[in-house]
């Protein structure tokens, strides 16, 4: 297996912050954020990690340098979104193994090889961690899963504040794929700007190939904005907050 870590985006709503270090490498309670993504793949056989970067590309290199990181190496994105970058990381990678995708501004302490088990388990194409929010004003501002009992998202549909929520199950941002898509779908991975969870995720949706697994999840951050990171920082110290407000 190999991971492929998602951090072309440009960082605009972590800026200054970004304009000095790529959002994969900002420091919470002195680890950077790449080491947490790293520590999530416990337990799993990984071949070789990619992080998809678009801008500050000899920084992350100089880090994997100096920090004597072994089998991890940079791809060059184009910030074509998720689905995009993906994309174009598949395209040079050019193998056809299972392999995980990991947003990369995202703290947490998800289990990914229990996430592997389930897939392997459904023969999935693929599977996504999911978490349940008991907050039913803070669910509202992620997008909408339904999930079947044998583990198909029946649905699949990004934030829409006009409709009725159906569930309070939300993306984590932890995903496997499956190798055999990649072979037997290659239109659904033509190098273009897209998302993921627009795009591929609500299609293979309604075709009965994604699967999403409830995880058992102590904190989960989304270090995207300014606010988001510092709230961060503050759970670490206080230990409060699995989700920030």
């Amino acid at each position: 297996m190999f991971s492929i870590i998602l951090a072309a985006g440009q960082g605009k709503r972590m800026r200054p912050l970004s304009f000095i270090i790529p959002k994969v490498l900002l420091p919470v309670r002195g680890k950077p954020v790449l080491d947490y993504l790293m520590g999530n793949l416990r337990g799993m056989d990984i071949e070789h990690h990619y992080i998809v970067a678009s801008e500050q590309i000899e920084v992350i290199q100089n880090y994997l340098e100096k920090t004597g990181a072994h089998k991890v190496s940079v791809v060059r994105g184009l910030g074509w979104e998720t689905g995009g970058d993906l994309a174009i990381a598949l395209q040079e990678i050019n193998k056809k193994d299972d392999f995980v995708v990991m947003n990369g501004d995202i703290i947490t302490d998800v289990d990914i090889s229990k996430l592997y088990e389930f897939h392997k388990s459904k023969e999935a194409a693929i599977s996504m961690a999911l978490l349940e929010l008991n907050d039913d004003e803070e669910a509202k501002r992620f997008g909408q899963i339904e999930l079947g009992d044998d583990g198909v998202i029946k649905e699949f549909r990004e934030k829409n504040d006009d409709e009725m929520r159906k569930s309070n199950l939300v993306n984590v941002g932890f995903y496997i794929f499956s190798g055999k898509l990649i072979e037997e779908r290659p239109d659904c991975f033509i190098p273009r700007k897209f998302k993921l969870e627009t795009e591929l995720f609500p299609l293979l949706s309604k075709q009965q190939m994604l699967y999403g697994s409830r995880m058992d999840i102590n904190y989960w951050w989304d270090v995207g904005t300014v606010e988001s990171y510092l709230k961060a920082e503050e759970f670490f110290i206080n230990g409060r907050n699995i989700i920030p407000p």
